[in-house]
């Protein structure tokens, strides 16, 4: 057994994570949790600074959360010396996509931050940002071995998995661990199995990245899949929320995927685009997958295209409209507006009119949108359509179809008792022939994470 191994399995070892965002932060707090020294860098100084105030900025990371791993010694800094002379690395900083190709700044900064401050012993080194297919090997390593010595030097790929806002706890999700040699593969598996129930080993870098842009891809083609269907089904009156929940009852083959107004956050609209992108630098190309991005992308001008023909049908100039959307967040029960649909939605309506935003999670966004904390201190009664984009469950579905006169449910989320006139996504065919819009037995439902 090699000292590094021996060092993280008596909790001896001190772990230097790069990034405190959504990813960085829950990690720091479990490695500390497990007995590890953890010293946490990042670029932000105000996030820095709120860290140790005690003062949390991730969604499932509470205040008493983080002081207890303060005083337990986590180590935040905004000075990259913090994480000088670690056992450990975990790379948590962001990536993207910009004009096709994966942005990869912010990882190359990681790795240098690593190999400037790394001592002379053995040490491991853990990317945990998702990024294309072959990034560990190309671009990590490579800047790492520039200054460290590669026989010391452990590269592992552990992707994460976090569920911001769902029903799994971080140590409840198994974490796959990848690495070309038998020594980083082991050490990594150490190190996440301090407060993960299971790691599943695999035995290159390569497929664990490619695994985890396989697990969004696979979500992103489904929900682009749901989503052609909601139109195609309003040809001939088909109801697609029913058709799902029938194909739901066959107990294999099937998995409920929902429609809604597009996908959003960090993982689902960026990590396909890996693929793509790896896929044509390869010379071949991934067509399923291009149009489904299409399609995800798609949906917003649907969702608003929709309004304009719901206000026009009731002889409501849209740009004259008082309108009130719910939620802005990409994803129910928390606040991350990143790439957010609901947000894009409720902007372009408020350029072409009167907009109140409403969600619990969101305090403000850029721009001129006015955005209320509760349904509360909204007059749901006197806007002429309530739109509900994202199914919080702090929403009061009953007292907002109590208040509201008509509502564009998006997510199939409210009940249809009452009085209150409610269409869904995917019911135009009864409102564009003169009917009033069908009636369904209604559900609050709570759907798959999109």
């Amino acid at each position: 057994m090699t000292d590094l191994l021996t060092r993280l399995e008596e909790r001896e070892a001190r772990v230097g994570v790069i990034g405190l965002g959504y990813v960085g932060l829950p990690l720091s707090l479990k490695f500390t949790g497990a007995g590890y020294d953890v010293a946490g860098f990042d670029i932000d100084a105000d996030r820095v600074a709120s860290l140790r105030n005690a003062e949390s900025y991730v969604d499932d990371v509470t205040d008493e959360r983080l002081a207890e791993a303060l005083e337990s010694g986590f180590t935040p800094d905004d000075d990259p010396s913090v994480v000088a002379d670690c056992d450990a690395y975990v790379i948590a900083v962001p990536t993207g996509v910009s004009n096709g190709e994966p942005e990869m700044g912010a990882i190359r900064s990681a790795t240098r931050t690593i190999a400037e401050q790394a001592g002379d012993r053995e040490t491991l080194v853990v990317v945990s940002s998702t990024v294309y297919p072959g990034a560990t090997n190309e671009e990590v390593a490579p800047l790492l071995h520039e200054r460290l010595d590669p026989d010391r030097t452990r590269v592992a790929m552990v992707p994460e998995r976090l569920n911001p806002g769902g029903d799994y706890p971080i140590e409840e999700i198994p974490l796959i661990v990848g690495a070309d040699d038998e020594i980083a593969r082991s050490a990594a598996c150490t190190m996440f199995e301090s407060f993960v129930a299971e790691t599943y080993p695999v035995d290159a870098t390569t497929t664990a990245e490619l695994a985890k842009t396989l697990e969004n891809t696979y979500r992103m083609v489904n929900i682009a899949l749901v989503n052609e269907l909601t139109a195609f089904a309003e040809q001939f009156d088909a109801d697609v929320w029913d058709a799902i929940a029938a194909a739901s009852t066959k107990p294999f083959g099937f998995q409920a995927f929902y429609p809604g107004p597009g996908v959003g956050g960090h993982c689902i609209p960026i990590d396909p685009q890996f693929l793509t992108w790896r896929a044509s630098e390869l010379g071949t190309e991934l067509s399923l997958v291009d149009e489904a991005q299409r399609i995800n992308e798609w949906m917003p001008s649907v969702v608003v295209n929709r309004i304009e023909r719901i206000l026009d049908t009731r002889g409501i100039e849209p740009g004259r409209a008082s309108i009130v959307t719910l939620g802005l967040a990409y994803k129910s029960d928390v606040g991350d507006t990143r790439r957010s649909p609901a947000l894009e939605i409720s902007k372009r309506l408020d350029d072409m009119g009167d907009v109140i935003a409403v969600d619990p999670y969101v305090n403000e966004v850029d721009g001129d949108l006015a955005v209320a904390e509760s349904t509360a201190d909204v007059p749901l009664e006197e806007a002429d359509l309530v739109v509900l984009l994202v199914d919080h469950r702090d929403f009061d579905l009953h007292e907002i179809t109590e208040r509201a006169s008509l509502l564009f449910d998006t997510r199939d989320a409210v009940s249809t008792e009452g009085s209150t006139e409610i269409v869904t996504l995917g019911d135009e065919t009864a409102e564009t022939d003169g009917s009033r819009t069908s009636y369904r037995t209604g559900h609050v439902s709570s759907k798959l994470d999109q």
